[in-house]
């Protein structure tokens, strides 16, 4: 029983996330490493594809609202799954219970340079 008590407190307090990813693609990309896949939050100078719908939902337990930054490893891991190299943050709404919800678009480059 005590493990089970420490377990979900160690769950509560590290905060709790899911994410979706949704590709529009009938033959979709081989997932991309998450560590990689940018966020933007305007569409980039160069040119992309869509590929793509993502979303985060992030829960973050404390004193502070959680923000756009609490789900960026959400979006990143969503946007990999479906072979992105970035997503562009869309949108984001907050609830009063502490969860954060933030939606891109994940695109893929159509050029192979790498921009810095």
């Amino acid at each position: 029983m005590k493990v089970l008590v420490s377990i979900a407190l160690v769950c509560a307090l590290a905060g709790c996330s899911t994410y979706q990813a949704h590709s529009n693609l009938a033959t979709p990309y081989a997932p991309t490493d998450p560590s990689k896949v940018q966020i933007l939050y305007a569409p980039p100078q160069r040119a992309y594809t869509s590929i793509g719908i993502v979303s985060a939902n992030r829960y973050k337990p404390g004193w502070t609202d959680p923000t756009i930054s609490d789900a960026v490893p959400q979006l990143q891991a969503a946007g990999a799954q479906i072979g992105a190299d970035a997503v562009i943050v869309r949108a984001d709404r907050s609830n009063d219970d502490r969860h954060i919800v933030v939606e891109g678009e994940a695109i893929k480059f159509s050029d192979t340079k790498s921009q810095h």
